[in-house]
C-alpha cells in the first residue's frame, strides 16, 4: 500500500478546520482511510505543533492548535 502522509495530513486539517473538534474514528470515517493512518498523520501534525490531541477516554480527539486545545495526561 502506497500511502502520501503529507496528503492525508493536509486532509485531516481541512476536516478540523472545519469543525470545533474531530476524533480518529470520525476522520477515518470522513476521509475514507484507515485509522492508523489516520493516526500517523494526526502524529506527524502533533510534531509539527499544528494540532493538539485530547484522549477522551474512547477515543482521541483532535483540534487546530490556534483553536482551543484540549490537555490531557497521556502517561
Amino acid at each position: 500500500m502506497n500511502v502520501n502522509i503529507k496528503n492525508i495530513s493536509e486532509r485531516i486539517l481541512l476536516s478540523i478546520g472545519n469543525s470545533e473538534h474531530l476524533s480518529l474514528s470520525e476522520l477515518a470515517k470522513r476521509l475514507e482511510t484507515n485509522i492508523q493512518i489516520i493516526a500517523l498523520s494526526a502524529g506527524w501534525l502533533a510534531a509539527e505543533n499544528k494540532i493538539c490531541l485530547y484522549d477522551n477516554g474512547s477515543d482521541i480527539e483532535l483540534s487546530l492548535i490556534n483553536q482551543q486545545c484540549f490537555y490531557s495526561d497521556f502517561s
